[in-house]
């Protein structure tokens, strides 16, 4: 089995049993600049900051190799929002984490019955800046590919701004004893 690539729950290989490669990436870095009018000694041109990268690729599906197009594409749109890092020929390839910010699905041909025979999947993800987040976004899951909670795309308790872990909430001791019940006949 040789895998292209993977982001979170997804993974691209070629094996004796399933067929998944990637028709090719491209990805997108930028400058963000501005340019003033100030002639008071300033460049014209000022650097802000990189912009956030972009990753774009896409995947061919056909039933005819054991896919189910559609399936596939439902369950890329469950995935929009969540973040992961994505990995090509086994190393991570771009920024620690990318959002899943789009899914395509194009070059369709159906069937008699209305069935999805074959397409082409498109997925856009951008790189995925804690700040600029909100921490509204989930992470997907990473399939068990070890490593720190980080390079997963998993936010700690402190990160998300919890400060208790779930054992920890309910009633106490005290709580738990007061509402016990009385049987004056067991106590005799």
């Amino acid at each position: 089995m040789a895998i292209m690539a993977k982001w979170g729950p997804k993974s691209w290989e070629v094996s004796s049993h399933k067929v998944a490669s990637l028709n090719g990436v491209s990805a997108s870095v930028e400058l963000d600049t501005e340019n003033s009018d100030d002639k008071a000694g300033s460049p014209a041109t000022k650097t802000k900051a990189l912009k956030l990268q972009t990753f774009n690729f896409d995947f061919d599906l056909a039933a005819v190799v054991g896919s189910d197009v559609r399936s596939e594409f439902e369950s890329w749109t469950a995935l929009i929002g969540q973040y992961a890092p994505f990995y090509l020929a086994g190393r991570r390839f771009g920024p620690a984490n990318v959002q899943l910010t789009a899914v395509n699905l194009s070059d369709t041909t159906l069937d008699n019955f209305g069935r999805i025979l074959k397409g082409k999947i498109a997925i856009a993800l951008t790189e995925y800046a804690e700040e600029a987040s909100s921490k509204k976004a989930t992470s997907a899951s990473s399939g068990g590919s070890g490593g720190a909670s980080q390079a997963a795309g998993v936010a700690t308790y402190n990160e998300l701004g919890i400060t208790q872990s779930a054992a920890g909430i309910g009633a106490s001791s005290s709580d738990k004893a007061s509402k016990k019940p009385n049987n004056t006949q067991l106590t005799k």
